[in-house]
């Protein structure tokens, strides 16, 4: 590889600038205001308290502090409660493409440098380690003896290497993992027709309500409430396709107090209220802006269920690369795409077999199938009926 412009896998490769490695001691007594970096920058504190900001995320900095900070990360350090003693190494990412010759599984690589934080605690025996090789690669800085230039990028990677294994397993043992939170956040999203409580799913979670709705925030930028009246309005809009349906049905069907509470929450969320989109966007779907990438992908196909799919379009459409919502996909949500999208549209199938008289095959073309017998195979592997059995016990629940 001469050359790769892909800053993740390493820029000119094999020129000089790649392979400097610059290590310093700091004592940082005033704020540090956001700058633009296009190196690697790792810190360890050896002493002092402070604050600093990684894209709007604010974290306290204390004695054993360990930060990777890529240069896609945008930071500032205030509140300097106590003088930062540290310790930082600069270098180019394109360096450490050892990373790649370790086997991992292939959204791994990607989540260490986009899903992890980019601060770490480390306990008494991470701290020593860490030292050490800094101990080491001021020493080698110092002296400039023979082949220190190789043993610093030796010793840097070393420094960059524990910093992923560390980050990967405090990540894990998190109470609820982020693949826990993400299949309850599409939970939350799909299961719009009951109206689940945020202690039922805490309960099949294991963890309290509370931690629950704190770990959903922080992945996605909603919490529970929000995502639920969200998941509400993404079925709504699902729903309104069908002008034979009032809104009165679909307020009721969804569980909202009364017409107006839907109308009111649909307009939140949708920027326009219901007639302006039963007008303007019937069939077209509608993006709505999220945070995380992964919420983009799953808004996108639940607003765009019902069009023949195609992956170059939703890529132009999101801003992303078709691989990258792929990764994304098999992160958050364990499955591609195309499955995702399946059962979204098996999930729609349910709303409307229950709130039309349409049939089997006109829905199943509804929501997107392009074969009655795909329809029902599909509708079968997740609901372990046929649709018309659905139909049927639903009508006969909603009688009792």
């Amino acid at each position: 590889m001469w050359y790769q412009k892909d800053w993740f896998t390493g820029s000119d490769y094999y020129n000089f600038r790649e392979r400097q490695i610059s290590v310093q001691e700091l004592c940082i007594i005033n704020p540090v205001e956001q700058v633009f970096h296009e190196r690697t920058e790792i810190y360890y504190v050896r002493s002092g308290k402070a604050t600093i900001w990684v894209n709007g995320e604010k974290f306290k900095v204390r004695q054993g502090s360990f930060l990777c900070l890529y240069m896609h990360l945008f930071y500032r350090i205030d509140e300097i409660e106590e003088p930062l003693d540290c310790v930082k190494v600069s270098f180019h990412i394109g360096l450490f493409m050892f990373l790649c010759f370790e086997k991992r599984e292939v959204w791994e690589n990607e989540m260490l440098i986009y899903r992890v934080e980019p601060l770490l605690y480390l306990n008494m025996e991470e701290q020593k380690r860490v030292e050490t090789i800094f101990a080491e690669l001021l020493l080698e800085e110092e002296t400039q003896r023979f082949g220190s230039q190789n043993i610093s990028i030796y010793l840097a990677m070393e420094l960059h290497a524990l910093y992923c294994r560390y980050a990967m397993e405090k990540r894990e043992s998190l109470s609820g993992g982020a693949s826990q939170i993400w299949s309850v956040i599409q939970r939350v999203l799909l299961d719009t027709s009951k109206t689940l409580s945020l202690e039922e799913y805490a309960k099949a979670a294991g963890m309290t309500a509370v931690t629950l709705n704190r770990h959903i925030t922080k992945n996605c930028g909603y919490t529970f409430f929000q995502l639920q009246k969200m998941g509400k309005v993404f079925h709504a809009c699902a729903l309104l396709h069908f002008p034979d349906l009032d809104l009165q049905y679909i307020s009721d069907y969804l569980g909202f107090t009364n017409l107006e509470d839907f109308c009111r929450v649909f307009k939140r969320y949708m920027k326009m209220s219901v007639r302006e989109y039963q007008t303007q966007h019937i069939g077209a779907g509608v993006g709505m802006r999220g945070e995380e990438e992964a919420l983009q992908v799953l808004q996108y196909l639940l607003l765009c269920f019902h069009k023949p799919f195609q992956m170059e379009e939703m890529a132009q459409q999101l801003k992303m690369k078709p691989f990258q919502m792929e990764k994304r996909s098999r992160e958050q949500f364990g499955r591609t795409v195309q499955e995702l999208l399946e059962e979204i549209r098996v999930r729609m199938a349910c709303s409307y077999l229950a709130a039309t008289e349409r049939s089997v095959t006109q829905i199943g073309q509804d929501v997107g199938f392009g074969s009655i017998s795909t329809f029902q195979r599909s509708f079968q592997k997740y609901m372990n009926q046929t649709p018309s059995e659905y139909r049927s016990e639903y009508r006969l629940f909603v009688k009792k």
